[in-house]
């Protein structure tokens, strides 16, 4: 599969740019793409606890539910 099309996807369509891009470059995005979410989800998941960290323990299982659901 091309490293092209995988791009293409991964950002939801077609975008003629992508065309201009040879096959390594193509695949180094799509590399900073699962790094940049791979990051994302980190943060997000430190935030979180860190949050429920700084609540009363009373409402932290009461707060994972409705963030987590059950």
């Amino acid at each position: 599969m091309g490293y092209r099309k995988e791009l293409a996807r991964e950002v939801g369509g077609e975008v003629h740019a992508f065309e201009l891009l040879t096959e390594a470059e193509a695949r180094e995005m799509i590399e900073l793409f699962h790094t940049a979410r791979a990051n994302e989800a980190r943060a997000l998941r430190r935030a979180i606890d860190a949050l429920l960290a700084e609540m009363p323990s009373t409402l932290r299982t009461m707060a994972r539910k409705i963030i987590f659901g059950s």
